[in-house]
Parts: structure tokens; C-alpha cells; sequence
């Protein structure tokens, strides 16, 4: 995931030194979605993991 974030944005810092300014916000603002997403996945499979572990420790 690091990898493909790193990639994008120096894609995007490309297209700025060449003065495609928009474009490159459009590509950096797209990178930072992919970073939340990725938290947000990340922090929903935690808590559905913590979910399950308290319900079998409750069963015992």
C-alpha cells in the first residue's frame, strides 16, 4: 500500500513541474483518499476482530 501512495504522489509532483497544476491535485486529493480508505479498512476489521475475540472469551 505504501508503495502504490508513494507512486501516485510522485506522479503527482510530476505533472506539477510540468505546470499541470490541476492535475495534479486531482491525483494528490485521489492518494489521500486511498490513505483514508485504507485506514478506514483497517479500523473496521480491528473492531470486527475485537467483536469476535469478546464473544468467545463471553462463551467460555
Amino acid at each position: 500500500m505504501f508503495l502504490i501512495v508513494y507512486c501516485t504522489f510522485a506522479i503527482a509532483v510530476f505533472f506539477w513541474i510540468f505546470g499541470f497544476v490541476k492535475t495534479a491535485i486531482i491525483i494528490g486529493v485521489l492518494a489521500l483518499g486511498l490513505i483514508a480508505y485504507s485506514f478506514i479498512r483497517q479500523e473496521v476489521n480491528r473492531r470486527r476482530l475485537l467483536k469476535r475475540r469478546t464473544v468467545t472469551n463471553k462463551s467460555r
